[in-house]
């Protein structure tokens, strides 16, 4: 899964750092990172690069440091105006979802960063009073230096789970995941839920299903939705005719162990969970 990075080592202490040349930077417009066009992919830029076409200096660098992973460290760019500002020749702003296109350490480092860099990106103002407010110094936080009132990053949970027939797995289809394949029942959690009470809740919403026997499975941050996603598998309880939402999926369906493809378990629990069952069950992630 996508944090699983051995044998790489991630180090989110915080902590004040001095950039090197070499270190990784992400400057966020608010909703996209600028990444450096490498033939028909894309990677982080360096400080050393983007200083170097802007004419300036490592002491000019004007930025702050967010974790390590290895001796390469992850800053967040603070220069003036990088949200106005358009992509130098060569790179380009993106999508968090173009990180998981990289090779691990990047994947995760500039997945992660990104998530960082949205949650400041929201919290420039106080929610409580509307003052202008400063990053924490003794801990990752942003506080209202008026009011006092002290913002943590959002993590938003969210289940996701396997649901098995007999030889046969529920998967579905969300309309708004531009990958084409077929995946698994996923939602937030909702205020005064349980983990366990948001498996049955999704299961009932999305495919008209009762399930029983919900078992823990793995977890995994996942923060192109800056989220901490919580799997499960479960067996079906009754009738399994499925009554699909359509607002949330464009398909739903059974699916025989053996018809199910091969699905790559280096970046989602989902696919972990699918591997599992299509694998009988040897699949631990």
């Amino acid at each position: 899964m996508i944090h699983e990075i051995d044998p790489h080592k991630f180090n989110n202490e915080f902590k004040v750092v001095d950039p090197k040349v070499t270190d990784f930077v992400i400057r966020y417009n608010g909703s996209k990172t600028l990444l450096k066009k490498i033939g028909e992919g894309y990677a982080i830029p360096q400080v050393g690069e983007l200083l170097a076409l802007e004419g300036k200096a490592l002491t000019d660098f004007e930025g702050h440091y967010l974790f390590s992973i290895d001796d390469t460290a992850f800053f967040l760019d603070d220069s003036k105006g990088t949200v106005e500002a358009e992509a130098p020749a060569g790179y380009e702003y993106m999508g968090s979802r173009t990180f998981r296109g990289m090779n691990p350490v990047e994947r995760m480092g500039g997945a992660t960063a990104a998530h960082i860099a949205h949650w400041e990106s929201l919290n420039k103002f106080c929610g409580k009073c509307g003052n202008v407010t400063i990053r924490g110094d003794h801990e990752r936080s942003i506080i209202c230096p008026k009011c006092g009132n002290v913002v943590y990053p959002r993590i938003s949970p969210v289940v996701i789970v396997a649901v098995r027939n007999g030889d046969k797995l529920l998967m579905a289809h969300n309309i708004d995941n531009p990958n084409p394949r077929l995946f698994l029942i996923s939602g937030f959690v909702e205020v005064g839920e349980s983990l366990e009470q948001a498996v049955h809740r999704e299961v009932m919403e999305e495919a008209g299903l009762r399930v029983k026997n919900v078992r823990y499975f793995s977890s995994q941050p996942w923060p192109f939705s800056d989220s901490l996603i919580a799997g499960f598998t479960a067996e079906l309880d009754g009738d399994d005719t499925i009554h699909m939402q359509k607002e949330e999926l464009s398909e739903a369906m059974w699916v025989k162990r053996e018809d199910i493809p091969e699905y790559e378990t280096d970046v989602s629990i989902s696919c972990c969970l699918i591997e599992n069952f299509r694998r009988g069950f040897t699949v631990s992630c």
